[in-house]
């Protein structure tokens, strides 16, 4: 990504207290807010005005009232929202929403006072239950990112099915393989489970867990994010997926899962992966 990061100016700008909810965190997300903002930066610059495109747009699924404060410190950080409010290049449009309303109230008060005021839809509801309606929402010939973060396996394969229908959607989606996958495998063996619906239809999930034989918490890390591969390639066409382990002073927590429709997308995901919060590069 060419240019200076511009994180610390995204940081001085929630700094002050603006007496809004915010969201609480641990120090860590601050790791995941800024890879997805290197992500935004580099596909900004390079796609936003491409003849190709019917103009970019940012889809957010779990918006949250747009600022985060990590519980330790106090430190206040720019949510995802307003990462895509303040992108390099503007999105035609946000369209963002939230389960709860006191956070959609706070997010679209922040969202008012940035640079996207008039280019944003905020919607109130389970994104599972109102995906029809955010995909209405999407222009037809856009390029879409998508940041789908929940707290735990939360996001039904069908929402990506209707929100990905017929159009270009990449998506960043907080996998809980640590924090939920590996304490409560075994409670999700009954058919119909949350882990049916997040890794959709004929996922054989089943079959791959009786075969893994050592079932220690990094194996198991290591293999459902590889079932969740295979899905999206087999059923939403997607060229591939990168991914990226989060982990806090005890160890990992969740994954970040990338996936795109186009060699493209990887290739900027894979320039920006190289980059370490702070700037350093990594060696591997």
């Amino acid at each position: 990504m060419a240019g200076k990061d511009r994180w610390p100016e995204l940081l001085e700008l929630v700094a002050k207290d603006d007496g809004l909810p915010t969201r609480p965190c641990g120090a860590w997300t601050e790791q995941k807010l800024h890879i997805w903002h290197r992500y935004l930066e580099i596909t900004t610059s390079a796609m936003v005005g491409k003849s190709a495109w019917e103009g970019l747009v940012y889809i957010d699924l779990f918006c949250g009232p747009a600022v985060c404060q990590v519980r330790e410190s106090g430190k206040r950080l720019p949510g995802s929202p307003l990462i895509a409010a303040h992108a390099a290049k503007p999105f035609r449009k946000l369209i963002l929403s939230d389960i709860d309303e006191s956070c959609v109230a706070a997010c679209r008060s922040r969202l008012e006072s940035s640079p996207a005021k008039g280019r944003f839809e905020l919607l109130t509801g389970d994104c599972n239950a109102i995906a029809e309606a955010i995909a209405d929402k999407i222009p037809r010939g856009a390029l879409s990112l998508a940041f789908i973060d929940p707290e735990s396996l939360d996001v039904h394969f069908s929402t990506l099915q209707t929100i990905a229908k017929d159009r270009a959607v990449d998506f960043l989606l907080l996998f809980a393989d640590a924090t939920d996958l590996v304490r409560n495998v075994e409670l999700y063996e009954k058919e119909g489970s949350k882990l049916d619906a997040m890794l959709g239809p004929g996922s054989g999930w089943r079959e791959d867990w009786a075969a893994l034989k050592n079932r220690s918490g990094m194996n198991v890390r290591e293999l459902f994010p590889k079932i969740y591969e295979r899905q999206i390639r087999r059923h939403l066409q997607y060229v591939g997926l990168r991914r990226e382990v989060v982990s806090g002073p005890h160890g990992p927590l969740y994954s970040l899962l990338y996936a795109s429709k186009h060699e493209r997308g990887l290739e900027f995901w894979d320039k920006i992966a190289k980059k370490e919060l702070g700037g350093q590069t990594r060696m591997f």
